[in-house]
């Protein structure tokens, strides 16, 4: 579990507000309350942050969530339920990315689908940086782009043996079913983590779709 000391590095309330309502869509009241309380976030319950963009949910309590996905579904389960629920997170706050959103759409409007989705990328990096305290940088090479946190919050002062970042999974899995071809879905997938002893954590998405090729 988390350390208890405060890192100073803050998350949106709105998208810790998003996800707990996700989170609630797919296990009911009870079952987040149960995660709430497995995670030592208890005064969450019936406590949802507020409806605004301003940091202030701490990193450490975005990791203990995360954690408390694994303590009680196990790890495949948690995999599972962490992509689905940052999918669904990026879906319903969609409109939360604003003019991010709309520079982004209009980036995949121009180009190849590969550099339409390059750019989409950058462009909810830079979002993601100038909005929260997590660091995201991504690069590319000929076959994938890797989507870099250098200040992840949903590992924060967790140790594991495996990758912790699934909710980034369902989340960029939503961007690219919202930005590119609805109709290809690419592998996306943490190659790095933080908590894993990595400098930073690393997310695989391939350029070809799993249907085949696309460039």
């Amino acid at each position: 579990m988390s350390s208890d000391i405060e890192s100073g590095l803050y998350y949106p309330n709105r998208w810790v507000r998003i996800i707990l309502i996700a989170t609630e869509e797919i296990v009911g009241k009870n079952g987040v309350n149960a995660l709430l309380n497995m995670g030592g976030l208890s005064h969450y319950i019936d406590n949802y942050p507020p409806d605004n963009m301003k940091k202030e949910v701490p990193f450490e309590h975005v990791s203990q969530l995360q954690q408390a996905y694994w303590d009680m579904y196990g790890p495949r389960g948690a995999r599972a339920f962490a992509i689905r629920s940052g999918k669904k997170t990026f879906n319903d706050g969609l409109d939360s990315f604003g003019t991010a959103a709309k520079a982004a759409r209009m980036a995949m409007k121009i180009g190849t689908l590969e550099k339409r989705i390059g750019l989409g990328l950058q462009f909810f990096a830079k979002f993601f940086n100038q909005v929260s305290d997590q660091q995201v940088a991504v690069t590319e090479n000929e076959n994938e782009y890797l989507w870099h946190l250098q200040v992840c919050p949903m590992c924060y002062g967790e140790e594991s043996d495996s990758p912790l970042c699934y909710l980034a999974v369902g989340v960029l899995q939503g961007a690219l079913e919202n930005f590119a071809d609805p109709s290809k879905h690419y592998r996306v997938t943490p190659i790095k983590c933080i908590a894993m002893g990595d400098e930073e954590g690393v997310i695989s998405i391939d350029k070809d779709s799993i249907l085949g090729e696309d460039r």
